[in-house]
Protein backbone atom coordinates (compact mmCIF):
# COMPACT_ATOMS: atom_id res chain seq x y z
CA UNK A 1 0.00 0.00 0.00
CA UNK A 2 0.95 3.79 -0.70
CA UNK A 3 0.99 5.62 2.58
CA UNK A 4 0.64 9.34 1.44
CA UNK A 5 0.20 13.11 2.75
CA UNK A 6 -2.24 14.96 0.49
CA UNK A 7 -1.35 18.54 0.18
CA UNK A 8 -3.40 20.88 -2.38
CA UNK A 9 -2.65 21.66 -5.97
CA UNK A 10 1.21 22.17 -7.30
CA UNK A 11 2.17 21.65 -3.92
CA UNK A 12 2.84 17.87 -4.56
CA UNK A 13 3.46 14.72 -1.97
CA UNK A 14 6.32 12.62 -0.98
CA UNK A 15 5.03 9.04 0.01
CA UNK A 16 6.25 5.89 0.18
CA UNK A 17 4.56 3.03 -2.33
CA UNK A 18 5.16 -0.91 -0.56
CA UNK A 19 3.92 -2.65 -3.89
CA UNK A 20 7.18 -0.79 -5.99
CA UNK A 21 9.26 0.03 -2.42
CA UNK A 22 10.12 3.24 -4.18
CA UNK A 23 9.66 6.80 -3.10
CA UNK A 24 7.37 8.73 -4.96
CA UNK A 25 7.64 12.72 -5.72
CA UNK A 26 4.00 13.62 -7.56
CA UNK A 27 2.09 16.91 -8.07
CA UNK A 28 -1.52 17.41 -9.11
CA UNK A 29 -2.50 19.58 -11.90
CA UNK A 30 -5.51 20.87 -13.07
CA UNK A 31 -8.53 18.75 -14.89
CA UNK A 32 -8.01 17.80 -17.97
CA UNK A 33 -11.43 19.09 -19.91
CA UNK A 34 -11.39 16.22 -22.29
CA UNK A 35 -11.56 13.47 -19.31
CA UNK A 36 -12.45 15.69 -16.36
CA UNK A 37 -9.56 13.82 -14.54
CA UNK A 38 -6.87 15.70 -13.25
CA UNK A 39 -3.16 14.94 -14.47
CA UNK A 40 -0.51 13.84 -11.51
CA UNK A 41 2.81 13.53 -12.53
CA UNK A 42 5.31 11.73 -10.52
CA UNK A 43 8.91 10.68 -10.18
CA UNK A 44 10.14 7.79 -8.43
CA UNK A 45 13.29 7.59 -6.11
CA UNK A 46 15.22 5.28 -3.87
CA UNK A 47 15.03 7.28 -0.37
CA UNK A 48 12.61 10.11 0.64
CA UNK A 49 15.77 12.65 0.75
CA UNK A 50 15.79 11.94 -3.19
CA UNK A 51 12.08 11.74 -3.60
CA UNK A 52 12.11 15.32 -1.80
CA UNK A 53 14.73 16.40 -4.48
CA UNK A 54 12.68 14.84 -7.26
CA UNK A 55 9.29 17.12 -6.22
CA UNK A 56 10.86 20.47 -6.37
CA UNK A 57 12.26 19.37 -9.48
CA UNK A 58 8.80 19.08 -10.39
CA UNK A 59 7.16 21.78 -8.71
CA UNK A 60 9.56 24.15 -10.78
CA UNK A 61 8.95 22.06 -14.01
CA UNK A 62 5.09 22.97 -13.83
CA UNK A 63 5.27 25.92 -11.45
CA UNK A 64 3.61 28.11 -14.42
CA UNK A 65 1.62 25.04 -16.27
CA UNK A 66 -1.65 26.19 -15.38
CA UNK A 67 -3.05 24.51 -18.57
CA UNK A 68 -3.51 20.77 -18.49
CA UNK A 69 -2.83 20.65 -22.45
CA UNK A 70 0.87 22.01 -21.59
CA UNK A 71 2.03 18.55 -21.67
CA UNK A 72 -0.47 17.41 -24.37
CA UNK A 73 -0.17 20.07 -27.42
CA UNK A 74 2.07 19.81 -30.13
CA UNK A 75 4.23 21.95 -31.60
CA UNK A 76 1.65 21.93 -34.94
CA UNK A 77 -1.44 22.50 -32.45
CA UNK A 78 -0.23 25.10 -30.93
CA UNK A 79 1.87 27.33 -33.91
CA UNK A 80 -1.71 26.83 -35.43
CA UNK A 81 -3.71 27.88 -32.54
CA UNK A 82 -1.43 30.66 -31.88
CA UNK A 83 -1.54 32.04 -35.63
CA UNK A 84 -5.08 31.85 -35.61
CA UNK A 85 -5.75 33.50 -32.65
CA UNK A 86 -3.09 36.48 -32.75
CA UNK A 87 -1.56 36.93 -36.47
CA UNK A 88 -4.58 36.32 -38.97
CA UNK A 89 -6.73 39.22 -37.20
CA UNK A 90 -4.31 42.07 -38.05
CA UNK A 91 -2.09 40.98 -40.25
CA UNK A 92 -2.42 41.69 -44.02
CA UNK A 93 -2.89 38.81 -46.21
CA UNK A 94 0.19 38.30 -47.92
CA UNK A 95 1.85 38.99 -44.58
CA UNK A 96 -0.25 36.17 -42.79
CA UNK A 97 0.98 34.30 -46.53
CA UNK A 98 4.25 34.33 -45.67
CA UNK A 99 3.90 33.89 -41.81
CA UNK A 100 2.10 30.63 -42.95
CA UNK A 101 4.85 28.62 -45.21
CA UNK A 102 7.35 29.89 -42.30
CA UNK A 103 5.33 27.73 -39.99
CA UNK A 104 4.26 24.68 -42.48
CA UNK A 105 8.22 24.29 -42.55
CA UNK A 106 8.20 24.34 -38.80
CA UNK A 107 5.52 21.73 -38.25
CA UNK A 108 6.76 19.82 -41.48
CA UNK A 109 10.14 19.10 -39.33
CA UNK A 110 8.75 19.00 -36.05
CA UNK A 111 4.84 19.47 -35.57
CA UNK A 112 4.63 16.04 -34.11
CA UNK A 113 6.98 16.82 -31.08
CA UNK A 114 4.83 17.63 -27.65
CA UNK A 115 5.54 21.52 -27.10
CA UNK A 116 7.04 21.25 -23.32
CA UNK A 117 9.52 18.49 -25.24
CA UNK A 118 10.71 20.99 -28.41
CA UNK A 119 14.75 21.92 -27.84
CA UNK A 120 16.59 24.86 -29.46
CA UNK A 121 18.78 22.36 -31.72
CA UNK A 122 15.09 21.39 -33.17
CA UNK A 123 14.34 24.29 -34.07
CA UNK A 124 17.96 25.41 -35.30
CA UNK A 125 17.63 21.81 -37.58
CA UNK A 126 14.96 24.10 -39.36
CA UNK A 127 17.50 27.29 -39.95
CA UNK A 128 20.34 25.66 -41.59
CA UNK A 129 18.97 22.13 -42.69
CA UNK A 130 15.21 22.88 -43.80
CA UNK A 131 15.18 26.43 -45.25
CA UNK A 132 19.01 26.14 -45.73
CA UNK A 133 22.20 28.68 -44.42
CA UNK A 134 22.29 30.13 -48.17
CA UNK A 135 18.79 32.29 -47.53
CA UNK A 136 19.78 34.52 -45.00
CA UNK A 137 16.48 36.03 -45.09
CA UNK A 138 14.27 33.34 -44.77
CA UNK A 139 16.00 32.06 -41.83
CA UNK A 140 15.89 35.54 -40.07
CA UNK A 141 12.28 35.89 -41.13
CA UNK A 142 12.02 32.23 -39.22
CA UNK A 143 13.39 33.30 -36.29
CA UNK A 144 11.60 36.46 -36.26
CA UNK A 145 8.16 34.29 -36.25
CA UNK A 146 9.38 31.10 -34.90
CA UNK A 147 10.12 33.69 -31.60
CA UNK A 148 7.44 35.62 -31.12
CA UNK A 149 4.96 32.07 -31.46
CA UNK A 150 7.27 30.48 -28.67
CA UNK A 151 7.10 33.47 -26.36
CA UNK A 152 3.68 33.74 -26.06
CA UNK A 153 3.76 30.27 -25.11
CA UNK A 154 5.33 31.08 -22.40
CA UNK A 155 3.23 34.25 -21.62
CA UNK A 156 0.56 31.56 -21.65
CA UNK A 157 2.40 29.15 -19.31
CA UNK A 158 2.04 26.76 -21.49
CA UNK A 159 6.14 26.47 -21.20
CA UNK A 160 8.42 27.75 -18.87
CA UNK A 161 11.08 29.64 -21.42
CA UNK A 162 11.42 29.66 -24.92
CA UNK A 163 13.61 27.23 -27.13
CA UNK A 164 13.69 29.98 -29.55
CA UNK A 165 15.44 32.92 -27.41
CA UNK A 166 18.61 32.24 -28.61
CA UNK A 167 18.29 31.08 -32.41
CA UNK A 168 21.82 31.47 -34.25
CA UNK A 169 21.66 32.84 -37.81
CA UNK A 170 23.72 31.71 -40.70
CA UNK A 171 26.79 34.14 -41.98
CA UNK A 172 24.84 37.50 -43.39
CA UNK A 173 26.25 37.67 -47.17
CA UNK A 174 27.21 40.81 -48.22
CA UNK A 175 24.97 43.59 -49.26
CA UNK A 176 24.55 43.65 -53.03
CA UNK A 177 26.67 46.55 -54.22
CA UNK A 178 24.20 49.81 -55.46
CA UNK A 179 24.12 49.85 -59.40
CA UNK A 180 22.61 53.02 -60.59
CA UNK A 181 20.35 52.62 -63.66
CA UNK A 182 21.55 54.53 -66.51
CA UNK A 183 19.31 55.87 -69.13
CA UNK A 184 20.49 53.12 -71.50
CA UNK A 185 19.30 50.69 -68.41
CA UNK A 186 15.98 52.38 -68.60
CA UNK A 187 15.69 52.03 -72.43
CA UNK A 188 16.92 47.76 -72.27
CA UNK A 189 14.10 47.48 -70.21
CA UNK A 190 11.62 49.59 -71.78
CA UNK A 191 12.58 47.81 -74.91
CA UNK A 192 12.37 44.11 -73.40
CA UNK A 193 9.53 41.88 -74.93
CA UNK A 194 8.58 39.90 -72.43
CA UNK A 195 5.00 38.88 -73.53
CA UNK A 196 3.13 40.90 -70.67
CA UNK A 197 1.26 43.99 -72.41
CA UNK A 198 1.56 46.12 -69.66
CA UNK A 199 5.11 45.75 -69.60
CA UNK A 200 6.27 49.23 -70.93
CA UNK A 201 3.89 51.12 -69.19
CA UNK A 202 5.01 49.39 -65.80
CA UNK A 203 8.41 50.40 -66.19
CA UNK A 204 7.66 54.03 -67.01
CA UNK A 205 5.54 54.05 -64.02
CA UNK A 206 8.10 52.96 -61.82
CA UNK A 207 10.47 55.20 -63.85
CA UNK A 208 8.24 58.52 -62.99
CA UNK A 209 6.84 57.09 -59.63
CA UNK A 210 9.49 54.74 -57.61
CA UNK A 211 6.45 52.63 -56.61
CA UNK A 212 6.86 49.33 -54.96
CA UNK A 213 6.22 45.84 -57.29
CA UNK A 214 2.79 45.32 -55.17
CA UNK A 215 1.79 49.07 -55.68
CA UNK A 216 2.52 48.87 -59.04
CA UNK A 217 0.63 45.85 -59.84
CA UNK A 218 -2.42 46.85 -57.45
CA UNK A 219 -3.15 50.33 -59.28
CA UNK A 220 -6.27 50.83 -60.69
CA UNK A 221 -7.69 53.17 -63.13
CA UNK A 222 -9.62 55.48 -60.42
CA UNK A 223 -5.93 56.13 -58.88
CA UNK A 224 -4.97 58.68 -61.85
CA UNK A 225 -6.30 62.40 -61.95
CA UNK A 226 -5.72 63.53 -65.50
CA UNK A 227 -5.49 67.38 -65.61
CA UNK A 228 -6.09 69.50 -68.83
CA UNK A 229 -6.15 73.48 -69.50
CA UNK A 230 -8.68 75.08 -70.78
CA UNK A 231 -8.31 73.97 -74.53
CA UNK A 232 -8.44 70.42 -73.37
CA UNK A 233 -4.57 69.87 -73.50
CA UNK A 234 -3.08 67.54 -70.92
CA UNK A 235 -1.16 69.36 -68.37
CA UNK A 236 -0.13 66.15 -66.26
CA UNK A 237 -1.63 64.53 -63.47
CA UNK A 238 -1.25 62.64 -59.95
CA UNK A 239 -1.84 58.96 -59.02
CA UNK A 240 -2.81 58.05 -55.72
CA UNK A 241 -0.99 55.15 -54.16
CA UNK A 242 -2.88 53.38 -51.51
CA UNK A 243 -3.28 49.77 -52.45
CA UNK A 244 -1.00 46.91 -52.59
CA UNK A 245 -1.52 43.24 -54.48
CA UNK A 246 -0.67 40.09 -52.77
CA UNK A 247 -0.17 36.32 -52.67
CA UNK A 248 -1.70 34.16 -50.35
CA UNK A 249 -2.30 30.84 -49.94
CA UNK A 250 -2.61 27.85 -52.84
CA UNK A 251 -6.07 27.86 -54.22
CA UNK A 252 -7.64 24.50 -53.83
CA UNK A 253 -9.45 24.79 -56.94
CA UNK A 254 -7.14 26.18 -59.23
CA UNK A 255 -4.12 24.81 -57.63
CA UNK A 256 -2.56 28.11 -57.93
CA UNK A 257 -1.62 30.34 -55.00
CA UNK A 258 -4.64 33.11 -54.50
CA UNK A 259 -3.59 36.53 -55.44
CA UNK A 260 -5.76 39.81 -54.08
CA UNK A 261 -5.65 43.63 -53.65
CA UNK A 262 -5.61 44.70 -50.16
CA UNK A 263 -4.45 47.99 -48.56
CA UNK A 264 -0.65 49.26 -48.26
CA UNK A 265 2.37 48.30 -46.66
CA UNK A 266 1.69 51.14 -43.27
CA UNK A 267 -0.59 54.37 -43.77
CA UNK A 268 2.74 55.68 -43.81
CA UNK A 269 2.57 54.55 -47.57
CA UNK A 270 0.07 56.39 -48.55
CA UNK A 271 0.63 59.40 -51.15
CA UNK A 272 -0.72 61.35 -54.03
CA UNK A 273 2.30 61.87 -56.98
CA UNK A 274 2.59 64.52 -59.20
CA UNK A 275 2.78 62.69 -63.20
CA UNK A 276 4.62 64.75 -66.29
CA UNK A 277 2.05 64.77 -69.03
CA UNK A 278 4.07 62.72 -71.24
CA UNK A 279 3.62 60.05 -69.09
CA UNK A 280 -0.22 60.25 -68.82
CA UNK A 281 -0.08 60.14 -72.79
CA UNK A 282 1.86 57.12 -72.86
CA UNK A 283 -0.90 56.00 -70.10
CA UNK A 284 -3.99 56.54 -71.81
CA UNK A 285 -2.12 55.04 -75.13
CA UNK A 286 -1.75 52.04 -73.00
CA UNK A 287 -5.54 52.08 -71.72
CA UNK A 288 -6.96 51.79 -75.45
CA UNK A 289 -4.78 49.31 -75.79
CA UNK A 290 -6.16 47.28 -73.01
CA UNK A 291 -9.86 48.46 -73.70
CA UNK A 292 -9.06 46.44 -76.95
CA UNK A 293 -7.81 43.34 -75.38
CA UNK A 294 -11.19 43.44 -73.19
CA UNK A 295 -13.53 43.51 -76.01
CA UNK A 296 -11.66 40.79 -78.12
CA UNK A 297 -12.00 38.79 -74.47
CA UNK A 298 -14.95 36.83 -73.67
CA UNK A 299 -14.22 37.08 -70.09
CA UNK A 300 -12.52 39.72 -68.00
CA UNK A 301 -12.08 39.59 -64.20
CA UNK A 302 -10.86 42.88 -63.39
CA UNK A 303 -11.90 46.00 -65.52
CA UNK A 304 -10.97 48.32 -63.02
CA UNK A 305 -6.93 47.13 -63.05
CA UNK A 306 -4.31 48.86 -64.81
CA UNK A 307 -2.27 45.48 -65.43
CA UNK A 308 -4.04 42.37 -65.67
CA UNK A 309 -2.90 39.17 -67.22
CA UNK A 310 -4.41 38.56 -71.13
CA UNK A 311 -7.99 37.82 -69.52
CA UNK A 312 -8.36 40.30 -66.66
CA UNK A 313 -6.81 38.58 -64.08
CA UNK A 314 -4.49 40.04 -61.35
CA UNK A 315 -0.55 39.92 -62.72
CA UNK A 316 0.82 38.00 -59.91
CA UNK A 317 3.77 39.80 -58.54
CA UNK A 318 5.84 36.38 -58.30
CA UNK A 319 5.84 36.32 -62.38
CA UNK A 320 6.41 40.32 -62.50
CA UNK A 321 9.42 39.78 -60.71
CA UNK A 322 10.29 36.81 -62.74
CA UNK A 323 10.24 38.65 -65.95
CA UNK A 324 12.11 41.65 -64.72
CA UNK A 325 14.91 39.16 -64.12
CA UNK A 326 14.71 37.83 -66.97
CA UNK A 327 15.45 40.36 -68.50
CA UNK A 328 17.74 41.59 -66.40
CA UNK A 329 19.86 38.28 -67.09
CA UNK A 330 19.17 38.40 -70.91
CA UNK A 331 21.13 42.18 -70.97
CA UNK A 332 23.27 41.94 -68.47
CA UNK A 333 21.41 44.76 -66.23
CA UNK A 334 22.69 44.44 -62.32
CA UNK A 335 20.14 46.51 -61.26
CA UNK A 336 17.85 45.10 -59.42
CA UNK A 337 13.89 46.66 -59.34
CA UNK A 338 14.39 47.65 -55.54
CA UNK A 339 17.80 49.50 -56.85
CA UNK A 340 15.07 51.46 -59.16
CA UNK A 341 12.76 52.38 -56.65
CA UNK A 342 15.85 53.59 -55.02
CA UNK A 343 17.59 55.86 -57.51
CA UNK A 344 14.08 57.47 -57.93
CA UNK A 345 13.99 58.29 -54.13
CA UNK A 346 16.68 60.57 -54.83
CA UNK A 347 14.52 62.64 -56.80
CA UNK A 348 11.99 62.96 -53.79
CA UNK A 349 12.13 65.24 -50.76
CA UNK A 350 10.38 64.56 -47.24
CA UNK A 351 7.19 65.02 -48.48
CA UNK A 352 6.88 62.70 -51.27
CA UNK A 353 6.92 65.19 -54.18
CA UNK A 354 8.36 64.62 -57.22
CA UNK A 355 11.57 67.01 -57.45
CA UNK A 356 10.75 68.35 -60.99
CA UNK A 357 13.83 69.96 -61.74
CA UNK A 358 14.91 66.39 -63.06
CA UNK A 359 11.87 66.07 -65.05
CA UNK A 360 13.69 66.97 -68.33
CA UNK A 361 15.91 63.92 -68.14
CA UNK A 362 12.40 61.58 -67.51
CA UNK A 363 10.68 63.39 -70.30
CA UNK A 364 13.59 62.88 -72.55
CA UNK A 365 14.01 58.80 -71.87
CA UNK A 366 10.11 58.83 -72.37
CA UNK A 367 10.54 60.67 -76.21
CA UNK A 368 13.04 58.60 -77.06
CA UNK A 369 11.14 55.32 -76.12
CA UNK A 370 8.20 56.99 -78.06
CA UNK A 371 10.63 57.85 -81.30
CA UNK A 372 11.45 53.95 -80.76
CA UNK A 373 8.16 52.95 -81.50
CA UNK A 374 5.96 53.43 -79.09
CA UNK A 375 3.12 55.43 -80.67
CA UNK A 376 0.40 57.47 -78.68
CA UNK A 377 -2.94 58.20 -79.21
CA UNK A 378 -5.35 60.40 -77.57
CA UNK A 379 -8.36 58.65 -76.04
Amino acid sequence: MANRSVRGDYEGTVYFNSQRNKWVAQITLAYDPRTGKRKRPALYADTKKEAIQKLKQLQEKYAYNIHFDASKITVAEWLNKWFETYKVPKLRKNTQASYRLLLDKCIEAIGYIKLEKVQPSDLQYIIYKVIGADKYRTCQYFRTVIKQAFARAVKEHLIIESPAEDLELPPKPPKKKFVKPTAETWMLLLDANVGFEGWQIAILTVMVTGMRRSELLALTWDSFNIKKDKNGNITGGTVTIDKAIGIGNVDEATGRRHVYVGRTKSESSIRTLPLPPSYIKELLAYKKKQAILQLASKKWEHPEMVFTTTDGRYYNPDVFSSLYSKVCRENGIKTTFHMLRHDFATSMNSSHEFNFKDIAQWQSIIKDCRESGMTVTEF
